[in-house]
């Protein structure tokens, strides 16, 4: 038990750069998506 509690602690100090790299990822997907509509709309 001692161990898994440790893991998770270890995993949720790191919680503040996988929050920023899912933004990140966020934003460019949405940068993303926005490109798509006009790509698309310019087919149409």
């Amino acid at each position: 038990m001692n161990d898994n509690l440790k893991t998770v602690y270890r995993y949720d100090s790191g919680g503040k750069g996988f929050r920023k790299a899912a933004l990140i990822l966020i934003g460019l997907a949405s940068v993303l998506a926005v490109l798509g509509v006009f790509w698309i709309q310019s087919w149409l």
